[in-house]
């Protein structure tokens, strides 16, 4: 009597436990084999490893460098760029891996499905292209908000944890 009332609360608990993609995918009736096949298919997608490229080239290191120090050397910047580059190699797969990962635990296998659709072809490889200097050229628009709303936080911030003390 006692293991029939508390089962189905113990199985509920540990599914809850287990994560979130678990979760979702037992909540929607998914098969994890095939949503976790879909979204190797969207990360291995050549508009998904074109960014992870744009991610962990020299060049996007290099123009960070650049943007965050510009009274850096310029042969130094190279340097730093090169250097962080060939670290970042070392990244590739396990960045892939929790790719897959997070992409699993977020999204059904219908959206999975629909994002490599879409991302197979010209308009979603455009899209993807695009992103990066989309958002650059939103970030520095809204930049000097952005840096000036972090400064306040960290003011507001060490101002509330001297409060505590």
């Amino acid at each position: 009597m006692i293991v029939r009332q508390f089962l189905p609360r113990l199985c509920l608990a540990t599914v809850l436990m287990a994560g979130p993609g678990l979760g979702v995918a037992f909540a929607q009736g998914e098969d994890m084999a095939a949503l976790r096949a879909a979204a190797e298919s969207y990360i291995s997608s050549p508009g998904q490893q074109a960014m992870i490229d744009r991610l962990l080239s020299p060049e996007t290191v290099v123009e960070q460098v650049r943007s965050s120090s510009p009274d850096l050397p310029p042969e130094l910047v190279v340097e730093i760029g090169t250097i962080a580059s060939e670290e970042l190699v070392t990244v590739r797969e396990p960045l892939e891996d929790a790719m897959v990962e997070a992409a699993a635990e977020t999204f059904t296998l219908d959206e999975l499905q629909a994002l490599d659709a879409f991302y197979r072809t010209p308009e979603g490889l455009g899209v993807l292209d695009k992103m990066q200097p989309f958002m650059a050229a939103a970030m520095s628009l809204v930049g000097p908000e952005l840096q000036a709303a972090q400064q306040r936080i960290m003011q507001r911030g060490m101002a509330a944890m001297g409060a505590e003390n």
